[in-house]
């Protein structure tokens, strides 16, 4: 009897040495039969089939039950009815086996018999340190080690050429699609992993496993919702650490779609904006369409980089390389007029007499097409070009001189290529040429690798350790206010304070008399604002007054505002008035935190005062981040003018903001009982920034 294998389980799961399946069929109509001839394809090691009844499954001797097996095989396919599903997984579990794979629907997708069933398969797995994919999946392609454990393809069908793409996706079906779609799209796929309704292993999970693997160069996923934003975060970092491209394409993005991923797969749906801050923050690309996530992953795959961002583009139809030039400065990259050196050179080797263009889009015409000879000689100038950090082609879908010649430029460039054809071709394809039948759909993907080629790993911190005193300290702060939710505005500036905010002079008064001395104290003009629980938004009830100078403004306006408050409030209990200090501004901004139901604390930067609802832009960062990529975020608000112009923020004001960015960050992770903050305005004039009011909304336990 062989040894269990000693590996870790997640390995033996997804890299077996050795295969068993529970529900092996001779039927080729039934999925046990096309999951089984799958297995029997590729792979190297020992398949063993387990049927109760059959003796000898397509060919290979079967086993009653997961007990007989010679052997603790590394990973067990399981297509059997739902209810037994359990029982199979703990006998599995109990001979040793490292993980499952579950084909079989019937769960939580289901309803609620279903949903009890998957809960009792994550315990067992939680219990017992077997790890399972699925169930209500089509289970996983290892093509690298002739791991074919699903039914996406027949066994009639060609294997896949296994390359360094790895496509994760929680959809079982339309992950099938995809990876059809995109072997015709020329993608070397080397891993497809369907997770389905992720009792134990997610996307995340998988992702995290795949971006260590050495074969895999290029991480595609699709998913419904991300059970695990830890994990995914972390193989974001790793990715950029890696230098691996992470693209995903999520759906469940709008309500409808939220409703039919729940019963789907019962998945829970986050923000959409958040995800796509989260991505945006960590350096994973967002595809809103499948081809654009097929599109990439072609860009992607022969794992070159750009040095800038300057693209060629050569055809012979001016039409087609005018569009591929608008839509190359759409996407952000240049298109810069060749040197007249380089023009007159490629002038020389032009059909005469010659009505194209040397400029850029170098145009042949159609002339070239009968001059092959000179065809190749231009393209390979073009590549050669120290004007060019991209090479972008136009031709047909047809065999001839002028393809053979772009696969040979390909071939003898290191430089990022994307080819604009009529169709996909064959010959690029089995040549690798990055192809694409849309101008648009061209350009994105090399803007996109630009991008990629420009990034560094995150530099943040991947951890925070909380501050135990400031906490202690804050925490009494909170307990001070009893059972209320929403703090008064001086206690929430306090707490600020401890984190480093930069708050305004003001001081809590219970009388006239105290509001004069507080504003003689404070200097200048004062605003006076009543405190009280049941006013958390003060100016609809009047409990806020503005610019008030010398005693007697101060004295009139403290009277008549409780006055009004008293008529527009009459149950609002005053525990005072805060006397602060009217902070200058020559710009407003907002800064807060959001608690999101998949990815936590959120921090949101954006402009503040009036402007919040006009103008409604923020940015969103997640902590623990630092203050570089705090004043990244900034610069990127407004199209980059808020940090321009003589109205921007200057170097010191920049600072300032992202300071409090950052400290925003840290009080959210350090006290969950925070569920909102919200410092509006962020009041920037001369190179300092002081939080001028503040919302801090609390949960008790």
């Amino acid at each position: 009897m062989t040894t269990p294998d000693s590996r870790p389980a997640f390995d033996r799961l997804l890299s077996p040495r050795s295969l068993a399946m529970v529900g092996a069929s001779n039927s080729p109509t039934r999925i046990g039969g096309t999951v089984f001839a799958n297995l029997l394809r590729a792979f190297p090691g020992e398949v063993h089939p387990v049927h109760p009844k059959d003796e000898v499954v397509q060919g290979r001797q079967a086993f009653r039950t997961v007990a007989d097996l010679p052997e603790a095989v590394d990973m067990a396919v399981i297509a059997v009815p739902a209810p037994a599903v359990v029982d199979v997984v703990a006998a599995c579990a109990a001979r040793g086996i490292g993980g499952a794979t579950v084909i079989t629907s019937g769960f939580a997708e289901a309803g609620p018999e279903g949903r009890a069933l998957q809960d009792r398969l994550t315990e067992v797995s939680r219990d017992t340190g077997i790890r399972v994919i699925g169930p209500n999946c089509i289970g996983y392609m290892n093509a690298h080690d002739g791991v074919m454990a699903n039914f996406m393809v027949t066994a009639n069908e060609p294997l896949p050429q296994p390359g360094p793409v790895a496509l994760v996706s929680q959809s079982g079906g339309f992950g099938s699609y995809i990876t059809n779609k995109a072997v015709l799209a020329g993608l070397r796929l080397g891993w497809f992993v369907s997770t389905g309704n992720e009792a134990d292993v997610n996307v995340a999970n998988v992702l995290r496993h795949l971006v260590e693997r050495p074969e895999v160069g290029v991480l595609l996923s699709f998913a419904e919702t991300l059970r695990d934003p830890e994990v995914f975060v972390d193989t974001a970092r790793r990715a950029a650490e890696l230098d691996k491209p992470l693209v995903l394409l999520k759906a469940g993005r709008s309500d409808e779609a939220a409703r039919a991923a729940m019963s789907h797969t019962a998945s829970i749906v986050g923000s959409a904006q958040v995800l796509d801050a989260v991505c945006e923050q960590y350096g994973v690309f967002v595809a809103s369409t499948m081809e654009e996530l097929l599109d990439l992953g072609t860009i992607f795959q022969d794992g070159r980089r750009a040095r800038g961002d300057r693209v060629i583009v050569m055809t012979s139809s001016g039409g087609a390389g005018v569009l591929l030039a608008d839509e190359a400065g759409l996407a952000g990259l240049s298109v810069p007029v060749l040197p007249e050196q380089e023009q007159a050179a490629l002038a020389a080797d032009m059909p005469v007499p010659f009505y194209g263009s040397t400029a850029n889009p170098v145009d042949t015409t159609a002339q070239t097409t009968a001059m092959p000879g000179a065809y190749r000689k231009v393209l390979f100038s073009v590549a050669a070009s120290p004007s060019a950090d991209l090479v972008s082609a136009v031709t047909w879908a047809r065999p001839g001189p002028a393809n053979d010649a772009i696969v040979e430029m390909y071939q003898n460039t290191e430089k990022p290529v994307a080819v604009l054809s009529t169709a996909w071709s064959e010959q690029f394809q089995a040549a690798g040429v990055p192809t694409y039948t849309d101008p648009r759909r061209a350009m994105t993907a090399l803007a996109a690798l630009v991008r990629q080629s420009g990034r560094r790993p995150h530099a943040g911190p991947a951890r925070f350790v909380p501050d135990a005193g400031r906490v202690r300290h804050v925490r009494e702060l909170i307990a001070a206010a009893g059972r209320e939710t929403t703090l008064l505005e001086s206690t929430g500036k306090s707490i600020l304070a401890r984190y480093g905010v930069p708050v305004t002079r003001e001081e809590l008064v219970t009388c006239a008399d105290g509001a004069v001395e507080a504003a003689e104290r404070a200097g200048g003009p004062v605003a006076l604002k009543v405190m009280s629980y049941q006013l958390p938004h003060k100016s609809d009830a009047g409990a806020i007054r503005l610019g008030l100078r010398g005693p007697d403004e101060v004295r009139a306006g403290y009277e008549e505002m409780l006055a009004e408050v008293a008529v527009r409030a009459p149950d609002a209990v005053v525990e005072g008035v805060l006397v602060q200090q009217m902070a200058p501004a020559r710009l407003e901004m907002a800064c807060g935190v959001q608690r999101d139901p998949l990815f936590g604390p959120m921090v949101a930067i954006g402009l503040g005062g009036v402007l919040v609802e006009v103008l409604s832009e923020a940015a969103l960062l997640r902590p623990p981040f630092d203050a570089a990529t705090a004043r990244a975020v900034l610069g990127g608000l407004l199209g980059g003018r808020l940090l321009s112009g003589g109205r921007g923020l200057s170097e010191a004001e920049q600072d300032a903001v992202a300071q409090v960015m950052v400290a925003l960050g840290e009080l959210a992770l350090e006290l969950d009982e925070v569920t909102e903050v919200d410092v509006n305005p962020l009041r920037v004039s001369g190179g300092v920034v002081l939080a001028a009011d503040a919302l801090i909304v609390v949960r008790h336990g």
